[in-house]
């Protein structure tokens, strides 16, 4: 055989081999697998374990709250760290706004933040003025002149993934890039669904709909989460006595929040509800009762704020108070006073600084009842800008 052929035979087979490895690293980094990908890779595609057998309960919750991401701090010391806040005796309380077996009380107060003016995330996305992009943690640009309030709660739809935010978070005007922890609200999807981008969210219309989903959040706890939107999702389809799973997506919340037989169940507590506000400026807040038992409670520093979160807020206690119906069973609102009671009772527990993945100052409270978390403004002083009340 010719020197020629011996050289092009050997260059064919390197060639072969060469085109061969090439093809097993593709299939390999293609391969389905459960596990997931490291999240500091750089990739924004998350591949999450498949999703386990619906289960009728949630793991059983721990009962305080672990110390891994706060600092203890003494009660003397947390009035000098924490700036203005509306304390919850500074407050005025409603009457009661009763739809079946949801209770609203309105949270009158002084407006501590009159002038400034505050974008949330649906008003942000829906205008192109926030880009939230999918990774681990997920990255914010606010292009807008304002700062951009994104709330504990909040569901981002789209991605690879319907992700939800366990802590508030401020982002200053045009800051970019800002990192922001975030769960997971849709077990299994890895890969963009229908036309949405795999690499950014397009929506932030819903957010979390109950107290266990919001303390599995707060905890930073995914296979609880996981687990309480299973659970939401079982007590809507028996309540309305229709499934509320997606097609598309058999665990995305976000879809189940969607789903007309939900959408048309919660339009009467939002019809009898939401219009409490109009005409009136000093609503700062609202405290919830489902089945006559103080649930949460809501204040913020800016009434605009308020009204502007308002809407979702009313959608999410109407799920909440939908995913405990018991037939036709009425229950007796809580008294005045008894709201007033555990507002106050929340402010006595055990403080500590909440440690976050962003410039977000929070601290919490804590006691073996209830939890507060107050989210602070960090260029004026540390002034509260929201407080969050939960029973646990």
């Amino acid at each position: 055989m010719r020197p020629q052929t011996i050289g092009l035979a050997l260059a064919s087979a390197v060639t072969g081999v060469f085109l061969a490895a090439v093809a097993v690293v593709l299939i390999a980094q293609n391969w389905p697998e459960d596990r997931p990908r490291n999240p500091n890779n750089g990739g924004f595609a998350v591949k999450f374990a498949a999703p386990v057998a619906i289960q009728n309960e949630a793991p059983p919750m721990e009962l305080d709250f672990p110390n891994g991401n706060a600092e203890p701090i003494q009660p003397a010391e947390l009035p000098k760290l924490r700036g203005e806040v509306v304390a919850g005796k500074d407050i005025a309380l409603s009457e009661p706004i009763t739809h079946g077996n949801l209770t609203v009380f309105l949270v009158h107060g002084q407006d501590t933040l009159k002038d400034s003016k505050i974008m949330i995330l649906e008003e942000a996305l829906n205008q192109n003025l926030a880009v939230v992009r999918d990774g681990w943690p997920l990255m914010v640009d606010n292009r807008s002149n304002m700062p951009l309030f994104i709330q504990a709660g909040d569901i981002v739809k789209g991605g690879n993934q319907d992700r939800s935010v366990p802590y508030d978070t401020l982002i200053p005007p045009l800051a970019s890039m800002v990192p922001l922890t975030a769960l997971c609200v849709e077990q299994g999807r890895s890969f963009p669904r229908g036309n949405e981008s795999s690499s950014s969210f397009q929506t932030a219309t819903e957010a979390l709909p109950t107290r266990s989903l919001k303390l599995a959040a707060y905890r930073q706890n995914q296979q609880a989460v996981w687990a309480n939107v299973r659970n939401t999702q079982e007590a809507l389809t028996r309540n309305l006595g229709a499934r509320v799973n997606a097609a598309q997506s058999q665990t995305s919340l976000q879809l189940s929040l969607e789903h007309p037989q939900v959408k048309k169940a919660i339009q009467s507590y939002v019809n009898a509800i939401a219009p409490a506000t109009v005409g009136k400026d000093d609503v700062i807040g609202y405290v919830v009762a489902v089945n006559g038992k103080v649930q949460s409670a809501d204040i913020y520093a800016s009434s605009s704020l308020f009204i502007k979160l308002w809407p979702k807020l009313v959608r999410a206690s109407a799920v909440d108070a939908l995913t405990e119906k018991h037939g036709d069973a009425e229950f007796d609102a809580p008294t005045p006073e008894s709201v007033q009671a555990f507002l106050n009772a929340a402010e006595q527990g055990q403080a500590s600084r909440v440690q976050s993945s962003n410039r977000s100052v929070v601290f919490r409270q804590e006691t073996a009842q209830t939890l507060l978390h107050d989210t602070c403004v960090p260029n004026q002083d540390n002034l509260v800008l929201h407080r969050s009340f939960l029973v646990k």
